[in-house]
């Protein structure tokens, strides 16, 4: 009697779990199948600056700018050091372009969201979200 009963439980498992594994897997390959519709759509933003900022951004950093719009502010990563709030940029000329890309991108974006910053040789930038 307790032999059957173990059995019953032991297959009762069995089943639930070959049951769990194939939900799972399912639900895994849904998600695998199609990227974030909202990012994989997005192209990136195109902004044309002044000859003035373009220079100044260019000046600021030779690679892609690493911009977090958040709640708490705006913060900036050059090169390889640490995020920081833009605040603490001297460079008066780049603040102010970055600030304009940040209000355009913000107007596509919304209040939140992480974007790289590429300078092209013609005095434009793109912003690619990353999210």
């Amino acid at each position: 009697m307790i032999a059957a009963t173990v059995l019953l439980v032991v297959i009762t498992l069995i089943i639930m779990g070959a049951l769990l594994y194939w939900y799972a897997s399912r639900v895994k390959r849904r998600l695998d199948a199609a990227p974030p519709a909202a990012l994989a759509a997005q192209q990136p933003l195109i902004f044309t600056l002044s000859d003035t900022a373009a220079a100044s951004l260019a000046h600021l950093s030779h690679e892609p700018i690493l911009i977090k719009q958040a709640e708490d502010g705006l913060r900036v990563q050059l090169d390889t050091r640490p995020l920081v709030p833009i605040a603490i940029l001297t460079d008066l000329a780049a603040a102010a372009a970055l600030r304009e890309i940040v209000a355009g991108a913000s107007r596509q974006y919304g209040a939140r969201w992480t974007a790289l910053v590429i300078a092209t040789g013609d005095g434009s930038v793109s912003v690619q979200r990353l999210s």
